[in-house]
């Protein structure tokens, strides 16, 4: 992508942190120096900024508010209307796993750069029946120490504060937990607030974890027909974003978001609005079908279950629709060129 292009609206995120910043007193001017941003720039809806501008405003917010833990501060603050219809989401999401897949395939909107990683799999599901998702993935910001430490504070009490709005509070083990490999810092006074009942440092990784119930068992349907109005409503967005998405693209997301072991392409085309036959001429044009995306989905879910999680073969053979563990071993070693176990020990 290219990173000088102005393709993050300002009314989203932008302005969101220019009011987190500023209540945690950084001066607005000095926040705004270099930054190519204007307070006049702040009523206009179609105002967009580019990352470049966008990370000189974070440098700006960190350098003036020193405080520990910034991260946090701001992500335990930022409104969730800076997200637009896809914040709203956490108040009316059926089941955590509703809103944490819509959050996955909307962001771009809001932050265009996050497309670079948005179709790949990230939660999990492992031994006594809960789902992890790694919160220390790699982000652009990563040669940047400062703005990278920042970032991962920031998403750890963003995706806490869906995790504690959006789980099921009402199912049998409600209890987030947070494993971080950071040493413990000298002032926890923010890590305290984090809306999680258990918290640890110095682990092998960074992740958050619930039972299967919190995350899938649904609740609140009377609020299903405003979340589906709000899905349309970022559908429509996505598709007036950017031309740089392509079809195939949007296909692998939605697969993904609603991924099942016998996904049907004429339900996928019921759900995106679309002819079965339109769906398969669309991604023909672009040089692939509904089964070659449905089976690379299912090979990169299976990949990433062995890399991460301790499930057997055949756990994870059942939840992505291969027959037997033999089955999936022979589609691993066609996928990736190494034995099944070769690829699990490999990140063990």
């Amino acid at each position: 992508m290219d990173f000088d292009a102005r393709l993050i609206p300002l009314h989203r995120h932008p302005l969101g942190f220019i009011e987190a910043f500023t209540s945690l007193g950084a001066d607005q001017d000095a926040l705004l120096a270099g930054t190519g941003i204007s307070p006049a720039m702040f009523d206009l809806q179609r105002a967009h900024i580019s990352y470049h501008q966008w990370q000189q405003l974070l440098r700006n917010g960190i350098r003036l508010c020193r405080q520990p833990n910034l991260g946090l501060a701001v992500g335990l603050q930022l409104h969730w209307s800076y997200w637009g219809p896809l914040g709203f989401l956490v108040h009316c999401s059926p089941s955590l796993k509703d809103a944490a897949e819509a959050f996955r395939r909307y962001m771009v909107i809001v932050q265009p750069f996050y497309a670079l990683r948005a179709g790949k799999s990230n939660s999990y599901l492992d031994t006594g029946d809960r789902v992890v998702e790694p919160i220390n993935y790699v982000t652009p910001h990563d040669h940047d120490p400062m703005l990278r430490a920042f970032a991962l504070q920031f998403r750890l009490a963003t995706t806490l504060r869906i995790w504690d709005s959006c789980g099921n509070k009402n199912v049998s083990d409600p209890e987030i937990q947070v494993r971080l490999a950071d040493p413990k810092p000298a002032c926890t006074r923010l890590y305290e607030q984090l809306p999680c009942q258990s918290l640890a440092f110095e682990c092998d990784s960074s992740t958050i974890s619930g039972s299967m119930a919190l995350v899938f068992k649904r609740f609140r349907p009377l609020r299903q027909r405003t979340f589906d109005h709000l899905i349309q409503e970022c559908e429509r967005e996505l598709d007036h974003f950017s031309e740089s998405i392509t079809f195939c693209e949007r296909v692998r997301w939605h697969i993904r978001a609603h991924f099942t072991p016998n996904q049907e392409l004429g339900k996928v085309a019921e759900q995106l609005q679309l002819s079965a036959r339109s769906l398969t001429r669309r991604l023909s044009a672009e040089g692939t079908s509904f089964r070659r995306l449905l089976h690379e989905i299912r090979m990169e879910i299976a990949v990433h279950h062995l890399q991460h999680s301790s499930l057997k073969l055949d756990t994870i053979a059942d939840y992505t629709g291969f027959s037997c563990a033999s089955s999936l071993r022979r589609a691993v070693k066609n996928w990736t060129g190494r034995a099944a176990g070769e690829v699990r020990a490999a990140t063990s």
